[in-house]
């Protein structure tokens, strides 16, 4: 199935699920409408099921033939990632809110992410900042642009002088000592607890680079596209390629090539052989 994507027009879809389902719940939740899913911190709130329930239906009118993979339908059982995997298909992928806990704490950290995918690549994506009214969009081959403005990586920061994200928390157990202790060799990391903000400073240059331990493909495969679009580079722990349905092993995310293998001496090859032997690739 090949079908041109109409960038604006799903960003204006984005934009009215948000101000009809997301923004009106932002401080205004009640306890009732607020549960977990893997742990007291995993929260999901009724703007995240209203959301998606909304885009799974609005989404393949627009696009016949096309459906819909969302975060909630994942967690909740009634959807799975086979379709990423199948030639043919038109696949949304959907975080309603990145960021769920940051948005129950009325933090600003929080976003609509979606990307569409092709034949196992990734072909767009938008994420939509809510409270700021933002919106970066990507397309394959077409560039990355944010506020209209197109992304263009050009800081060539080495890892001594360079800013990233890590979110400690996510990470194995064994890791999180090692990760501490080499915060000396990099100027500064820190986490915003949202994959989407985090991503918009790696796409807009804000941010130098990114180790994730989690690549569910609704926190990733906007924000992947939108840095590689805009001259940045990606690559798994373990080498291997990184497809749109991976869901298992960890990422990292880089303003340029030679910035990425230091990162990841720095942070990853030491211990990977250790963290490879108990949890897998």
């Amino acid at each position: 199935m090949t079908q041109s994507i109409d960038i604006d027009k799903i960003s204006d879809v984005l934009v009215d699920v948000a101000a009809t389902y997301i923004l009106p719940r932002y401080n205004a939740l009640t306890s009732g409408q607020i549960d977990t899913k893997s742990g007291p911190n995993d929260l999901v709130t009724i703007a995240d099921t209203e959301a998606e329930e909304a885009l799974v239906r609005i989404l393949p009118d627009l696009y016949p033939g096309s459906i819909v993979i969302g975060e909630e339908s994942i967690s909740s059982g009634k959807a799975t990632l086979g379709p990423l995997k199948e030639a043919g298909k038109m696949v949304w992928v959907v975080d309603p809110v990145d960021g769920t806990y940051n948005f129950v704490h009325g933090k600003r950290e929080f976003a609509v992410m979606l990307a569409c995918v092709m034949d196992g690549e990734i072909r767009a994506g938008w994420i939509y900042d809510i409270l700021g009214e933002r919106t970066m969009t990507m397309e394959k081959g077409a560039g990355a642009y944010f506020e209209g403005r197109r992304l263009n990586l050009t800081n060539r920061n080495d890892a001594i002088n360079a800013t990233g994200h890590i979110g400690k928390k996510y990470f194995p157990k064994e890791m999180r000592a090692h990760l501490e202790e080499q915060r000396d060799k990099v100027k500064q990391f820190y986490s915003l607890s949202c994959a989407a903000h985090e991503y918009i400073n790696l796409a807009t240059g804000k941010a130098d680079f990114g180790v994730y331990s989690r690549i569910k493909p609704w926190d990733h495969l906007a924000g992947v596209l939108a840095v590689t679009e805009a001259g940045g580079v990606i690559a798994k722990w373990d080498s291997s390629v990184y497809h749109p349905s991976d869901d298992f092993g960890g990422l990292l995310v880089a303003s340029h090539d030679a910035l990425l293998h230091q990162i990841d001496a720095i942070f990853i090859k030491p211990i990977l052989e250790d963290i490879i032997l108990k949890y897998g690739k």
